[in-house]
């Protein structure tokens, strides 16, 4: 009896147990949470430059399709501070003889200095003849999405959406902030984070899942790396990014990775400019 009596309980233990550590596996840690004031590793007047490569799915060696550029900037947004971050891509080498394409993009993301939620987008897409301009602003107390999207290439430029989207879940992140709430946090390994991703007048949860941690080696140098699994959000197709982020003070994102239509997509960090930091590659030909 006494003995049946403590298996019972040693059962019951194993099971209070199995339950508490299968809640925190599951556990999804939200990057930014409504009325709380973040700080950032990251400053007015940071640079960062990246080098795309493309390996295509067929018997082909890989080359260099383009580079990233990321600039931070301060700005006001009705009366509060903010950050405006800038994002330019720009396609170089063979992609456009392979691809037949010419990518000359400009976005431009404005997100709160504090709570590090998003106010407004503009993408502007000249991918060879597809020219878009599309605004997006969100407005938290109305509960509301107002997105404009142009034709910039018919002259003049044509009125494609107008329309304003009720519904906002909590602190949103676009395309180009997402990457920079992610450095708000040290990430874990072992741990899944969540935020609301708004692309395209569409909403979605993005999960981070934090792999583990990796050496990355890079043209300027060597960085202590955590590895990241973007789900959701970013590729409506489900296809996967995967981004190497630095454990040092900056968190900067040093590689990235992403399944994309006909290959895959790496980059690489090949110049930082942060404060009195400054790094880049320099080719010797």
């Amino acid at each position: 009896m006494i003995r049946s009596k403590n298996a019972t309980l040693l059962l019951s233990g194993l099971l209070v147990w199995g339950l508490i550590h299968a809640r925190d596996k599951g556990e999804l840690t939200p990057l930014l949470v409504k009325g709380q004031a973040y700080t950032a590793p990251f400053q007015a007047g940071e640079r960062l430059r990246y080098e795309v490569n493309w390996k295509p799915l067929f018997i082909l060696p890989d080359f260099k399709a383009g580079e990233i550029n990321f600039e931070v900037g301060e700005s006001q947004h009705e009366g509060r501070s903010a950050y405006t971050i800038s994002m330019d891509a720009v396609s170089t080498g063979r992609l456009a003889e392979v691809a037949n394409m010419e990518v000359r993009n400009r976005f431009e993301s404005i997100i709160d200095r504090k709570s590090f939620q998003s106010y407004r987008i503009l993408k502007k897409t000249r991918q060879s003849k597809h020219k878009r301009d599309m605004l997006t602003a969100f407005d938290y107390p109305k509960n509301s999405t107002w997105l404009r999207e142009l034709d910039a290439g018919s002259d003049p430029p044509k009125q494609l959406r107008n329309q304003t989207i009720t519904g906002i879940p909590g602190p949103l992140n676009d395309v180009i902030s997402a990457f920079y709430a992610i450095r708000l946090h040290r990430l874990e390994p072992g741990r899944e984070y969540a935020l609301n991703l708004s692309d395209n007048g569409k909403v979605r949860e993005m999960r981070v899942v934090a792999q583990k941690r990796e050496k990355v080696e890079t043209g300027i140098g060597k960085f202590d790396a955590v590895k990241l699994e973007a789900q959701g959000g970013i590729f409506s197709e489900g296809r996967s990014l995967r981004l190497w982020y630095s454990r040092d003070r900056l968190r900067i994102p040093v590689k990235f990775e992403a399944d994309v239509k006909f290959g895959t997509l790496f980059g690489e960090l090949i110049q930082i400019e942060a404060g009195s930091i400054g790094r880049r590659l320099i080719r010797v030909k």
